[in-house]
């Protein structure tokens, strides 16, 4: 009989790799300086120390749906990771979520799959948002009164709560096209300590806020120039 192991294999024995479940990684998560990780991976692919090959993509169009694989390696790191991202956007009336996926560690030094994360999308969720952070932290205006997002889905609420760790910024204003759910966005954004309420228009955003994140998909603009004040930053 063949035994199995998670670790390193022997003679006539089958690995098991390490899998992670989605509520394990969510409970790691706040453990982890994720904004930290995230600008010291952008400083490393600045020096010229990563390789980040193209995206493959792979469509299904009859079931409007899309796979994108992402791979990368920061050289002397000894772990480097490829991730499946999907995105099926007729799920939501399947009762799915559109986005799903996972990410596969393996060792730069033999390239065994040391473990799959089960991550369901949301480590690219939080990776965004950190993203968004580190961006806040370098470029925002150094008087920040008013943090304006558009948006009002899962990285509204994240950019909300990363941007809580890089600015003392409280005051929130929020737009979205469907005012209910940005109204929604808003309650939530709200126990995360800030004053937030909902904006009428963009145009109330770009008049209000010198910090604006975009969250949203558009395929047409609906912040304009003309409006914006001089000194905003845009992300």
């Amino acid at each position: 009989m063949r035994r199995y192991r998670i670790g390193r294999v022997l003679p006539g024995e089958i690995r098991l790799t390490n899998v992670v479940p989605l509520e394990k990684i969510l409970k790691a998560l706040p453990d982890i300086d994720v904004v930290g990780e995230i600008e010291r991976g952008f400083l490393a692919l600045s020096e010229g120390k990563v390789e980040v090959p193209p995206v493959g993509e792979l469509l299904f169009p009859d079931e409007n749906g899309e796979l994108h694989i992402k791979y990368g390696a920061v050289r002397g790191d000894d772990v480097f990771v490829v991730k499946l991202a999907t995105g099926f956007f007729n799920n939501p009336a399947l009762g799915l979520p559109p986005f799903s996926g996972c990410m596969l560690a393996l060792s730069a030094k033999t390239g065994q799959v040391l473990c799959i994360l089960l991550e369901e999308g949301e480590l690219t969720n939080h990776r965004t948002a950190a993203a968004g952070a580190v961006v806040a932290r370098h470029l925002a205006p150094p008087r920040l009164e008013t943090i304006g997002i558009c948006g009002s889905g899962v990285q509204a609420r994240l950019q909300a709560d990363y941007l809580r760790r890089v600015t003392g910024c409280r005051d929130l204003v929020l737009w979205a096209r469907d005012q209910g759910r940005a109204a929604d966005a808003v309650r939530d954004i709200a126990r995360m300590g800030y004053s937030a309420r909902v904006a009428a228009s963009p145009e109330e955003i770009a008049s209000s806020a010198q910090l604006i994140v975009t969250t949203t998909a558009a395929h047409e603009p609906y912040l304009l120039a003309g409006s914006i004040k001089p000194g905003t930053h845009i992300t």
